[in-house]
């Protein structure tokens, strides 16, 4: 499901992906050419997303086991997040949480992908769940800088989350537009599935992908209160956490003006002149973007 358009070049090709992540949709609301800037170099990671990405993995590893066999090819990998959201889904009855749920959607008809941190059941509805990590050492207060940014990404999810669970965005969606049924995983990968006893009907890309979808829809009510958690990244301890009521119209507004950037039909903004505070904390300023630079 991509979107096209004669005589313009999407940033989607430009920067040579596949999907669009639903982090780059939200951090465009911070500094949109800082998003590009770091998607330019081919891979988008701050020091401070590193030490979070630790701090998810020890979580996660608390309430779901991980499918032991190393990918080798982008099929391979499709197919362990898959299998992992299954086994993680199934398992969110048991122990009324799951973590690490790969979503995938459709914005503008560009394909959207990214991972959502946490999934509960409170009170008999399916609650969304955003993580975010902090060095304690500043207290929370830089949690301000960025809310906007984080509340975003949060929503993105839910809209996601509603698409799939509305019948909007579908499997058959997400096999069409992703080529999964011309896709062949890697035969070192499947020896491997069989060897650690995966059941032959669930080797397969398209199986493990329609059960994924099945265990989403299966999911209650999704609550319209989103959690949003400001995390040590040291220690894992929750430092603050606040409720978000979600508002449709207002993120279709923002995702509107923000996908005209993904398709081509502007360039990249900087950040606008009352924020150019934001520059002092960015890598690139006075070197590759030197738009509010001052020799």
């Amino acid at each position: 499901m991509f979107f096209m358009q004669t005589g313009k070049v999407s940033a989607l090709t430009r920067l040579k992906k596949v999907s669009v992540p639903v982090k780059d949709i939200a951090s465009q609301l911070w500094c949109e050419k800082q998003m590009e800037l770091y998607e330019m170099g081919g891979f988008y990671s701050t020091p401070a997303m590193t030490k979070g990405a630790a701090m998810h993995a020890i979580m996660q590893e608390k309430v779901m086991e991980k499918l032991t066999i190393e990918p080798i090819t982008y099929p391979d990998r499709l197919y362990k997040w898959a299998y992992e959201n299954y086994t993680s889904l199934i398992n969110l009855r048991k122990n009324g949480y799951c973590r690490e749920i790969r979503m995938y959607g459709s914005i503008n008809g560009f394909r959207v992908a990214g991972q959502l941190d946490e999934i509960r059941i409170i009170d008999g509805k399916t609650v969304i769940v955003e993580d975010k990590t902090i060095n304690s050492k500043n207290g929370t207060n830089n949690v301000g800088l960025r809310i906007d940014v984080d509340k975003i990404q949060l929503e993105i999810y839910k809209h996601l989350f509603d698409d799939i669970k509305s019948g909007e965005y579908t499997y058959e969606n997400f096999i069409n537009s992703n080529g999964i049924l011309q896709m062949s995983m890697s035969t070192e990968f499947v020896k491997g599935l069989d060897q650690i006893g995966i059941k032959n009907e669930l080797r397969r890309l398209d199986i493990i992908h329609k059960l994924m979808f099945e265990e989403l829809k299966k999911l209650p009510e999704l609550s319209n209160i989103l959690k949003l958690r400001y995390i040590d990244r040291q220690t894992t301890q929750i430092l603050t956490e606040m409720d978000i009521v979600y508002k449709r119209e207002t993120l279709d507004s923002y995702l509107v003006e923000a996908m005209k950037y993904w398709s081509g039909d502007r360039e990249a903004r900087p950040v606008s002149e009352e924020n150019v505070w934001r520059c002092k904390m960015c890598k690139f300023f006075g070197k590759e973007c030197k738009t509010w630079w001052k020799e």
